[in-house]
Order: structure tokens, then sequence, then C-alpha cells
């Protein structure tokens, strides 16, 4: 199963607070994207082992660095490039990287990133300006298969992180949720590996997920009968013993 990390992008705008509403929300697979981070302090050393975690190729540039970037970097876990933002090109940075995060306090250089960003379609995660920043990096959360993140888009981070842990403990009380999971992917995978017909699918999605029976045993944490259970539902609809009169979008 690949990594993947969640951003929030936006195509190339001018930056302004009138684009804000223009990002939207997506999980992008991250593993082997080169991932540039200026600046080597608290905020750069937090960015950097985000996109570590997810098995990004992150290079960090900055005069100092944070002795957790040292270890990173003696654990081969990331690369350190010793330059001031003065001295760097960015040309060659946008060129060559994915995602080129700006983790240092000065604004000065933000606009000449962005514009050789552009150039090169590399995209910019500024983390000194929650308004031109092109990537937002969200607080995250999640359960066994269900993931979630949450972001104000810059004007508070402890109010992002708090609506974060208020669906964190929420999802952690509703083990019926991950039981629903589960039963609903084994009835994605058994209809595709049965070649039951797209259209046929469509249907089949929402009409499963009402049904009583099952939504009884996924609530009693009975996800093996559910699963049995699916496999009839299905057989029904495909042999034509029952008819598909609901429709519903399912991906």
């Amino acid at each position: 199963m690949g990594t993947a990390v969640s951003w929030w992008g936006k195509y190339f705008k001018p930056h302004n607070s009138l684009y804000n509403s223009m990002r939207i929300p997506l999980y992008i697979e991250f593993s082997g994207k080169k991932v540039a981070v200026i600046g080597g302090g608290g905020v750069g050393t937090l960015r950097a082992k985000k996109f570590v975690e997810v098995g990004a190729d992150v290079t960090v540039f900055s005069k100092e660095f944070s002795d957790e970037l040292r270890m990173m970097f003696e654990r081969g876990e990331v690369k350190l490039v010793e330059a001031s933002a003065e001295e760097l090109d960015f040309e060659s940075i946008a060129r060559n990287f994915d995602l080129i995060v700006v983790a240092i306090g000065s604004k000065e250089f933000n606009d000449k990133i962005i514009e050789v960003a552009s150039k090169y379609r590399a995209m910019v995660n500024l983390a000194n300006d929650a308004v031109k920043t092109e990537v937002v990096v969200p607080f995250e959360g999640g359960k066994e298969g269900i993931r979630f993140a949450v972001t104000t888009e810059g004007k508070s981070g402890v109010v992002a992180r708090k609506v974060r842990d208020l669906f964190q403990e929420a999802l952690e009380g509703r083990e019926d949720l991950i039981t629903f999971l589960e039963a609903m992917d084994y009835l994605k995978s058994y209809m595709k590996s049965n070649n039951v017909p797209v259209e046929l699918r469509m249907r089949l999605y929402p009409i499963v997920s009402k049904d009583e029976t099952f939504l009884e045993l996924v609530n009693a944490g009975r996800v093996e009968e559910a699963k049995k259970l699916v496999e009839r539902i299905v057989q029904d609809y495909v042999s034509g013993r029952r008819k598909a009169e609901e429709e519903g979008i399912q991906f």
C-alpha cells in the first residue's frame, strides 16, 4: 500500500485572500516525491519529519540545523545543505523539487519562490504566510483506514488542533464505523472480483449500506457474517432475483 500525505492545493492564481476559497482538500501520494525545506529550525524540522514519514526524498536548506535534523541526517533520512536563503538558487530548487516548503521567519523571498515554482510547476508551502501559500499542511487524525484532516487555513493552529482532537475522540468511540468500513470495503472488492457491471455496483453500494440485517451485523461487530450477507445480496441482484431500483454513486 502506498503512503500519502494530506495537503490543500490550488491552481496557480494571483495570491491574495480572494482566492483562499480556491483550495480543495486532497490526499496525495508522496512516496518518492522530492521535497525542499528552506529553514532548519523548529518549523522546518516538523515539516521535514512529516514528509520523511510518508517516504518523500527530503532536502533541508539552512545555515543552521536543529539537533533533531542532524540526527535524521546521520540516520540517512534527510539531506542537509548548508546555505542561507540569500545564497540559494531558487530556480534550480524549483526545477528539481516537487514541493518547496518555506519555513523561515522572513517573507522576503516568498514572491520569488512562488514565481519560479509556478514556472516549473512545483508546489509551495509557505509556513510563514497563510494567505499566499498554495499548500496548507493540516492537522491529521484517523483510525484503521479512516483518515481526516483539519485546517483553519492559518487562522488558528490551536483551534485546528482542538477540532482534530474532537474528531479523533468521536472516532475512537465508534467501533461500528470500523466494522462498517471493513464490510463495505469487502463489498467493493467482491463485486469487482466477480465482474459485477459498474452500473449495478453503483446501485448496490447504497442498497447494501441501508440493509437492516447488514447494519445489525455491522453494529454487533459480526463482520464475517456481514460479508457472507453481502455475497448473498450481490448474487440476488446479479441473478435478477431482486431488482436494483436505488441509485447511488461510489468510486
